[in-house]
């Protein structure tokens, strides 16, 4: 499912004296079955961004479209199943207790398929099938969920938008409090669900997650969208006015330039592309 934005804004409070504009003319067009970053500094509206794509916001103006249906700020236009857009457009936010409600783990990764109209058995078995994809084995199924450290709620309400099967999965910075390790786990499950034909929009601030995994990026600026690229036609300009900075494999490979080693970081996305570029460079 392609998603259009057409001269998107967004206001905050609108009509009061905390009124905000948060989306201003946001004109944006994002191919299905991509890897794709949403980048920015805090306030850029990244977050406002991807609330619209579900229909959790609705435009102050303009209107965006995901395959056949609108959301819209012309309530005529407005497509009124939004409980069909839920389903196949899934947002896991950056703070996990935002999505957690029910008593036990399986209850509430459970809790979308049963709502789909699943059985309570085939909405379980749903459940128990997300909750070992993203590492959660049978022992979490009876925990509460708010008794689990940081990392595994995250992993929970991953797996909670998991059990619906989403054709476009979202994810606002989702490595966000795991280890290095379990960093590297999940990004990987994101990268196995994209190459099953899902698209993945992935907000975040780590420059790295872009390199390795992403191949469109939409930098995020004053609530506008400031550019529209690949990757690596990004990487190599100074990216302070953004708040972000080039990827660590892209910053070693420019110093090894700097001291004399023939090295085109073009193409980088890890350390083992860095390693073979070295090696060729040194024959």
């Amino acid at each position: 499912m392609p998603i259009d934005f057409s001269s998107v804004d967004f206001i905050y409070n609108r009509n009061s004296p905390f009124q905000y504009e948060a989306l201003h003319g946001v004109t944006l067009h994002l191919e299905e079955g991509k890897f794709i970053a949403i980048v920015g500094r805090t306030g850029s509206g990244k977050s406002t961004l991807i609330q619209h794509i579900n229909a959790l916001l609705v435009p102050t103006k303009g209107e965006v479209r995901i395959d056949d249906f609108v959301n819209s700020s012309d309530k005529h236009k407005r497509s009124k199943k939004i409980k069909d857009l839920r389903r196949r457009v899934g947002l896991v936010f950056q703070f996990p207790e935002y999505q957690l409600f029910e008593e036990t783990v399986e209850r509430d990764v459970a809790f979308g398929p049963k709502n789909f109209g699943l059985s309570k058995e085939d909405a379980l078995a749903k459940a128990h099938e997300a909750l070992g994809k993203v590492g959660l084995d049978s022992s979490f199924y009876e925990r509460s969920p708010f008794e689990l450290s940081g990392g595994e709620k995250r992993k929970v309400a991953i797996a909670g938008i998991l059990a619906i099967a989403p054709s476009i999965l979202i994810v606002d910075e989702p490595t966000a409090g795991l280890d290095p390790a379990a960093s590297k786990d999940m990004m990987a499950l994101f990268a196995k669900i994209h190459a099953e034909g899902t698209t993945i929009l992935l907000v975040t601030h780590d420059m790295d997650l872009v390199a390795s995994y992403c191949d469109e990026v939409v930098v995020m600026e004053n609530g506008t969208v400031a550019k529209q690229c690949a990757p690596f036609a990004l990487f190599g300009h100074d990216l302070s006015e953004y708040s972000l900075q080039n990827p660590r494999v892209y910053d070693f490979a420019e110093r090894l330039k700097e001291k004399g080693l023939s090295i085109d970081p073009t193409g980088l996305r890890t350390v083992e592309d860095l390693a073979k570029k070295i090696a060729e460079a040194k024959g």
